[in-house]
């Protein structure tokens, strides 16, 4: 009798068990929201540093042609310990989802003044004495560096034979923005003791807008948590950039449409709640 009682005490735990683990839902319910980290390449304008500076460092002076402003173009340097930013999303349905991805940062560093020889005392005969020589150094340029991007869109989950697995495909708006400023400290002073002209602030601004048609999976790990791989099926990016090299000078313009298929992979780490 009391293994009769055993074996039906095991069959009844056996069956909450299973019935736990059947009642554990993987997929994405309506009014769930989601955050992920994006593991990719970044994105950026931020490197115009050359084209700002180049009219005011340039040996004739001469304002070289800008680059092309090309932000999506295929790339075989993605890695995947690199953090380019966090996706937001709301479940509006179990199948739909508005979504939200972006990053920004901006970095500044202050110009520091020249500081001129003030005096130096050498010893006949001696090119170099120790001690007797008072160095100075050069002014250093300030320098702001912003980087911004935001998609907005929304994303359909299709249905899948594995609760774990979650399809989906999306469309989004893209947008990106970068800006560089230059400016000069106190440049010293020449030769007959007179301060040296400070060139203006410099600066480059560059923005893409467009759309993309995207594609990814989800897989979860548990009920909260998952794994996704997502890439830009298509993907549209009208981008332009404008540098004001001097004051008084017309500002300097480029401007590309790109077209990208099969482009930009990321990983993505998330959790739902």
């Amino acid at each position: 009798m009391r293994k009769i009682k055993m074996s039906w005490t095991l069959m009844v735990a056996m069956l909450l068990l299973t019935g736990g683990v059947m009642a554990q839902s993987f997929g994405p319910q309506a009014g769930d929201k989601s955050v992920a980290l994006r593991f990719g390449r970044a994105v950026s304008f931020g490197d115009m540093y050359y084209e700002v500076n180049g009219a005011v460092n340039d040996w004739d002076g001469i304002a070289r042609n800008l680059s092309w402003p090309l932000e999506n173009t295929y790339s075989t340097s993605n890695s995947m310990t690199n953090m380019i930013g966090v996706e937001a999303k709301y479940f509006i349905t179990s199948q739909i989802a508005a979504r939200f991805n972006g990053s920004g940062a901006i970095v500044s560093s202050p110009a520091a003044d020249a500081t001129m020889v003030t005096g130096e005392a050498r010893v006949e005969g001696e090119a170099s004495y120790p001690g007797t020589f008072v160095p100075g150094w050069e002014m250093m340029e300030s320098r702001t560096t912003k980087q911004f991007y935001v998609d907005l869109g929304a994303d359909y989950y299709f249905a899948s034979n594995y609760s774990k697995v979650n399809p989906y495909g999306g469309v989004q708006v893209n947008a990106t923005y970068g800006q560089m400023e230059i400016a000069d400290g106190f440049r010293g002073v020449d030769d007959d003791g007179e301060v040296i002209p400070t060139y203006d602030t410099r600066r480059g601004e560059a923005y893409g807008l467009g759309g993309s048609i995207v594609g990814g999976i989800d897989y979860y790990l548990s009920e909260g948590m998952f794994l996704g791989i997502e890439i830009k099926a298509f993907n549209y990016m009208y981008n332009a950039k404008r540098v004001f090299h001097q004051s008084g000078m017309e500002a300097q313009d480029a401007a590309t449409h790109n077209t990208a298929f099969l482009s930009q992979p990321v990983i993505k780490l998330g959790f739902r709640f």
